[in-house]
């Protein structure tokens, strides 16, 4: 989920933008960072006035959504971030089109109160000698130009709206409630178990089966021993090139396994294994289907103790196998099959 913030200067985007990187581990990215950066390469004095200046002058040479494409690009594979300092309605429109599941909220409050808060923070040349001088220069700031900033415009198109004149808490309870309307599930980093029944259903991609696509890996004190996939032995032609056996001869599945010209996924990771002189004693095989039984034989003979799949083939022969030889077998939730990485 990726979160921008928009609104006059003020407003209290910075406090809404904190509580989201506390309370939620956020990852916080501002539009001016780029802006910040180029002033630095500059030798230009970082104040509100230069950064608007170099911002509208970045537009007017690269395009007005320049600094949200840029920013777009490095955060894109992220499972979670959010944008601050959105003040072109070109920016908007970029975030929308780069980032999955983008939402806008605009953040506002009184004048008055935003002034005061301005001369509190001081930050960046926002020293205002009046009330009426920092009404004057927002006016200013607000252009017709699409190169330049336009947060009025920013701010009517915006998802959702937080009027953030009170106390602090309540701007808290409004960011709670529009991450409840979201449906917003915090990202977690995979456990052991998610990370290894992914790479089985990475190796599931590998399949040269036209019926089910099957991934194996097999671990041991968490380090990766093989993996496999169901498909015909080593040169020779498979069922992609040829159809399926089982489909012509009318064969139903969980049946006859003899005929079939794949391997199975277990008995390939097996096999590597073996061929890679590592021993599967003590193991734990992450598979995407339970096994059949000629797999669960294997399975014994190999020594490998716990079995963990999400999916059930059509052969439930294994189960009093297992239990007489004590393997372990157990079934998780398929884990999300996307992923998630700082790029």
């Amino acid at each position: 989920m990726f979160i921008g913030f928009t609104g006059p200067n003020a407003a209290g985007k910075g406090e809404a933008i904190k509580y989201l990187v506390d309370k939620c581990r956020f990852t916080a990215f501002s539009l001016s960072d780029i802006l910040r950066n180029e002033l630095k390469n500059r030798s230009l004095e970082i104040n509100r006035d230069n950064l608007i200046s170099i911002g509208n002058e970045m537009r007017a040479k690269e395009g007005p959504g320049v600094l949200a494409r840029m920013t777009a690009m490095k955060i894109k594979n992220m499972p979670q971030a959010v944008i601050d300092s959105i003040r072109n309605p070109a920016e908007i429109e970029e975030l929308r089109k780069s980032l999955k599941s983008f939402v806008l909220i605009g953040v506002t409050a009184d004048v008055k109160t935003r002034y005061e808060r301005a001369k509190s923070r001081a930050r960046e040349g926002e020293g205002f000698i009046s009330l009426d001088e920092f009404t004057a220069k927002e006016a200013r700031e607000n252009s017709t130009d699409p190169n330049a900033q336009q947060l009025n415009v920013c701010f009517e198109y915006t998802d959702m709206k937080i009027d953030n004149s009170g106390p602090v808490e309540n701007l808290y309870a409004a960011l709670d409630g529009i991450l409840k309307d979201l449906n917003y599930v915090p990202y977690t980093r995979p456990s052991w178990t998610e990370y290894f029944m992914k790479m089985a259903y990475l190796a599931a991609e590998r399949s040269t089966c036209i019926r089910h696509h099957v991934g194996a890996v097999i671990v041991k004190n968490n380090k990766v021993v093989s993996t496999g996939y169901n498909g015909a032995a080593a040169g020779v032609k498979d069922c992609t090139e040829l159809g399926c056996l089982r489909d012509q001869m009318g064969i139903a599945s969980g049946t006859r396994h003899e005929i079939c010209r794949a391997i199975h996924a277990e008995q390939n990771a097996i096999i590597q294994a073996a061929l890679n002189g590592t021993s599967t004693e003590g193991a734990t095989i992450y598979c995407t289907h339970s096994p059949c039984i000629i797999c669960a034989k294997m399975v014994v003979n190999a020594k490998i103790k716990k079995f963990i799949t999400t999916n059930y083939y059509p052969d439930s022969a294994y189960e009093e196998l297992f239990r007489e030889a004590g393997v372990e077998f157990s079934t998780v939730k398929r884990p999300p099959l996307t992923i998630n990485f700082l790029d």
